[in-house]
């Protein structure tokens, strides 16, 4: 091996290595340290999605709906077919008070994945912010079929007067 193809795998190798250390920062940290974790992620490689999402869920942990609907968006914009890319955004529109936009998302991330509890929670909540009760319920309940211990839905339901 020549030395400039020696030296360029070197370099290769500590781009790879720095790259998947801020990437499992970014996942396994929570808070600034993660959203700071993920934004060198990011910068390392502008199509990593799993990195925007990770970013924009710990944004919107903050009560950052904005930036969180932005990297959602990116996220969507690279991968349209990233259901939980939908669903997150979806939660936030709807903390923004925006449903109707939430809608739209919330009914994406259930046609791409019509099984994830979380999707269906999501769904149920802007319905029923909607006053889409019997519909509202309907998710809350097909939830908990999925995912039983899924607090949302539960907690959905309760303060629609339905029963699991």
């Amino acid at each position: 091996m020549s030395r400039h193809a020696a030296l360029a795998l070197v370099l290769a190798t500590a781009v790879s290595t720095a790259l998947a250390d801020a990437r499992g920062d970014c996942y396994a940290m929570t808070g600034d340290a993660a959203i700071s974790a993920c934004t060198e992620a990011i910068a390392r490689d502008p199509r990593d999605v799993p990195s925007y999402i990770s970013r924009a869920f710990e944004l919107q942990e903050k009560g950052d709906y904005q930036r969180s609907i932005a990297d959602y968006a990116k996220a969507v914009e690279i991968d349209p077919a990233r259901w939980d890319a939908y669903q997150g955004r979806a939660w936030a529109y709807l903390k923004l008070g925006r449903p109707e936009a939430a809608l739209r998302d919330a009914e994406a991330a259930v046609k791409l994945q019509p099984s994830a509890a979380q999707a269906l929670d999501v769904r149920g909540h802007v319905l029923e912010a909607l006053g889409r009760r019997e519909e509202a319920i309907a998710d809350f309940r097909r939830a908990l079929t999925i995912e039983p211990r899924l607090g949302g839905s539960r907690e959905g339901l309760k303060r629609l007067g339905a029963t699991p």
